[in-house]
Parts: C-alpha cells; structure tokens; sequence
C-alpha cells in the first residue's frame, strides 16, 4: 500500500521532469541565430517560425511571401523550422555565392530520410554529392539544344492535337469551349512527355479518361492527416523517419508509375525499337547486371578502351527512379505554367491581343508554320511566359545542404556543414525593388533592357547554378509550343468562375479548385 501511495505521488514529479526535458529538448537551439548575430524572428515552442504553414493556416507561397517581407532590408535572416535552424539569404550577391561560385559547399539538396522505395530515393533531386554528379552528367545530354530540335516534331505534333480538339469542339452550335485548364494543360504535358521522352502515345487530348492521366492528376493526393503526419515527423522526431512509411505522394500513384515505367523498359530492352529519347539514353546506361539486389544508385565498371578509367552505369531501380520523376516534374511545373499563362491572358486581353499579332507575325516569316526556328524569335512570348513564372513561380523556395563549412563572404558568419540555407523565391519575384507594382501582369519587365538593370537572382524559376532544373530547356519548349496553338487562331476568355485561392494543402503551386476559362474562335 505505501509503495502504491508513492508511485501515485511520485507522478506529478515525473510528468514536470518529462514535460521539463522536452521543452529544453525543442527550444534548445532557439539562441542559435542570437550568438551568430544574425536577425530573426522569435521562435514558438514546437512549431519555431512556421506555426502558420504547418497548421495550413497559409498556402506555402504566400506563407513565403510573408517571411520575406518581414527581414527586407537584410542581406540574410535566420529562420526556425521547428526546432531546426534555417539560414534564409535576401542579398542576390550572396545567392549568386551559395548556388553558383561557391557551389562546392552547397552541392546538395536537404532530404528527409522517409522509408521509402529505391525508385524514390534514387532520383536525381535526392541524390547527394558523388552520385548526384554521376547521374546528371548521365542526364544531361537528354536536353540539349540538339536533342529538343530532334524532337521537336514529336512536341508538333501533340501541339497540333490540341489544336485539332479545339477545331472539332468550337463550333457555330457551341462557340464556348469550357475548361479547367490544371486538368487539360495536364493533359497535353503528360501527351508531350509520354511522346518524347518514353516513344508511347497516350492520347490524353482525345480521351481525358485514360488510366494515366487520372494517376497522374492524383499523385499529390495525401489525406491531410498524413500531411500532418510527415510534419510532425520531420519537426520532431527526424530521427526516426526511415523507420515510418510516409510520402509525400500518392503512394497508389507511384507504385503504379513504377509499373508503367519498368514495363515500357522491358519492352523496349527486348524489342527491335531504339528512340533517340530519355528513355533510350537511361536503358543504355543501365547496369548490365540486373541479378544483384544493392541499393547502389550506380556501379562502375571499367572502360574498354581504358581499364583504369571507371564508367558509371546506372542500377535498374535508379533508371526507374529518373524515368518517374521526368514524368512527375515535367508534368506538374509545365502544366502549372500553361495554367496560369492563360489565366493571366484572359485577365489581361490587351496583351493577349498583343502575343497573338506577335506570334502570327513570326509565323508569316516561316509559311504559317511552326518550326523550331519560329519559336526561337518568338521573343514577346518568352516575356510573357517569364512573367507567368514571376507571378506564379511553380516553387516557392529552393533549400540547400552546406556540405562543407563555408563564411558568407564579407561577414563573419559561419555556415557549418550540414547546416541548410534557403532563397525565397518567391519573396524577390514580388519584391517592388527589383518589379516596381509587382502584383501586375507585366511581359515588358523581360525585355533585354530591363533585364539588364537587375540581378539575374532575383528570377529563379528554375533555380541556378548546377544544380538548377536539368528539364528547363524542354519545359520551355513545350510550353511556347503549346501557347502558339492556343492563341494563334482562338482566344481566351475569362468566365465568373475565373478567380482563384491557392492551395492551402501543396508546396508546389496549386489553384484550390482549378482556373476555369472559355476558349472561343477568333
């Protein structure tokens, strides 16, 4: 009996001892910024400088924005993610520093170490260091000036689709043709994608029912308890996320994005066809031995011509990892793109008016047809999708990993290795300094005279630097494609469903119930 009456009055002490810990455990490193010296925010108990966004209270741009605005005027800012110390730079020069001349010290990318399949571990955004280096020098061929003019008549072709759905469905009886334009310009970038870079068709302008384009429209799906989940898993408990299942996409998705890509290899691996695409220079880079079962993301074999030199092939889980996330990062950022081009064209009909007269002009100069050398001098195009992507950059921040201790120049703060820095992209996109009356759709901000009078890191869509977005040639190829289609012979028009509120729920850019519009014949 007194051994019970102690234990109960022993709990009180055990719960002030437990509870003790765990406050001095997450606010341990609140002084962190405070004995650099650098400028902060003050930190809330669990959540640091993030409770807003964790909570979903904000969509992750404006939550961005916000940040941003708060430390304007110093050239860097020190941030609380949770209980994690995150260095934020304002300054161009000091951003120009971090992702390009300094690059060495930043070369990788923060990842959550999450119980994940190899084919989502394996691709190219969560490779580090050695094996980052290795598979992008892989990659990079795929995109080169030479290859996107080799296909260029595949992304022709897709564009001419469009163009035909649009003849067939704009008629004298229905001279409105409503879309959700997220849904339908996905529709048109997975057609593009699946075309060029894996030699399948998948039709999805013709039948917007298909298998893949309802996947693909779903991978971001996560109920928000798991996203609460992931959270409160990364804040708190980071150590023991390999040892719990959670993604941050679609696991349903993916698995049947793995099934689709390692049968579209295996067929082409055993058939007689070879394409001059994505897929084709992964299967001919992929590890001849397929019986071993490593998590290696690559395995070097000697050359022929040289035995003491190594070349690197990529293990099959790895080919699997690039051809999924070409799929994914294609499709979301190009798509996302189109939508909010023609979102800000049907707002903005006199600039609409002004693309179609410049995009009819170049084509005059080449027959009425569209050509790779056509899309090249359609210079007010470019302007107008620059602007789309400041006004609406698909990420709203990229993050790097210090990988070995680095001083930001002309200070004497430190960056030790494995601390992350971030650069608020979409903070210097609005920021009226660099875009006076920033909230206005405004294509001349990307003429080359106004260009030259700002910083080229202040406009980082596609991030900079070697570790920038490997696909971003292709994107814009796409894209100015798909544009010159849309608008040459039809308009856009704004409807009453033409508003929208991002997305509280996704990082990526998203519109809460799409950007609805008309598109009507001229």
């Amino acid at each position: 009996m007194d051994n019970l009456i102690s234990l109960i009055t022993s709990w009180p002490a055990i719960l002030i001892t437990v509870a003790s810990f765990l406050y001095w455990h997450f606010t341990k490193s609140f002084d962190h910024w405070k004995k650099k010296g650098v400028v902060f925010e003050k930190p809330v108990f669990l959540f640091g400088n993030i409770k807003d966004r964790m909570l979903f209270r904000k969509a992750f741009h404006e939550f961005q924005l916000e940040t941003y605005k708060k430390f304007k005027g110093n050239p860097f800012a020190g941030l609380f993610e949770g209980r994690r110390p995150s260095l934020m730079l304002l300054d161009p020069e000091l951003i120009k520093c971090v992702m390009v001349r300094d690059f060495e010290h930043f070369v990788d990318r923060p990842t959550f170490r999450l119980r994940s399949p190899a084919y989502m571990r394996h691709m190219l955004i969560n490779l580090k260091g050695h094996d980052w280096k290795q598979v992008r020098q892989i990659m990079t061929p795929a995109f080169t000036s030479g290859k996107l003019k080799q296909m260029f008549s595949l992304v022709d072709q897709c564009g001419r689709q469009m163009e035909e759905y649009f003849d067939s469905n704009i008629t004298p009886d229905n001279p409105k043709l409503s879309l959700e334009m997220k849904e339908f310009q996905g529709r048109f970038t997975l057609d593009v994608i699946a075309t060029c870079a894996f030699g399948v068709e998948s039709n999805s302008i013709k039948f917007p029912d298909s298998e893949l384009i309802s996947m693909m429209s779903k991978f971001g799906d996560i109920p928000l308890y798991k996203r609460l989940a992931l959270f409160a898993i990364i804040l708190f408990i980071p150590m023991f996320a390999r040892f719990i299942p959670l993604s941050f996409f679609n696991t349903t998705v993916m698995q049947y994005l793995q099934r689709l890509v390692q049968k579209v290899t295996q067929a082409r691996k055993t058939g007689d066809i070879k394409r001059n695409d994505f897929l084709q220079l992964m299967i001919e880079h992929q590890d001849p031995d397929t019986s071993s079962h490593s998590d290696d993301v690559l395995k070097l074999y000697p050359s022929d011509s040289n035995p003491v030199k190594q070349i690197p092939y990529l293990r099959p889980d790895t080919v699997t990892a690039q051809a999924i996330l070409f799929l994914i990062a294609g499709y979301e950022t190009s798509s996302t793109l189109l939508t909010f081009a023609c979102y800000e064209l049907s707002v903005n009909p006199d600039i609409q008016d002004m693309l179609r007269a410049h995009v009819n002009e170049v084509l005059d100069k080449h027959d009425g047809q569209v050509t790779y050398e056509a899309l090249q001098e359609m210079n007010y195009l470019e302007m107008v999708l620059n602007e789309t992507l400041r006004l609406h950059p698909p990420v709203a921040r990229v993050d790097r990993h210090c990988t070995m201790d680095y001083t930001l120049p002309s200070t004497n703060i430190s960056i030790k290795a494995g601390d992350s820095v971030n650069v608020p992209i979409m903070g210097l996109h609005y920021d009226p300094e660099y875009y006076p009356d920033p909230y206005t759709f405004d294509p001349e901000r990307f003429t080359p005279a106004e260009k030259a009078k700002r910083s080229p890191y202040v406009f980082l869509p596609f991030g900079a630097g070697p570790r920038n977005c490997i696909g971003l040639r292709f994107a814009v190829l796409s894209t100015k494609l798909a544009m010159v289609y849309m608008i040459r012979k039809f308009k856009l028009v704004r409807t009453e469903r033409t508003k929208f509120e991002y997305n509280k729920y996704l990082n990526l850019l998203n519109a809460k119930d799409g950007i609805h519009l008309d598109v009507e014949r001229m």
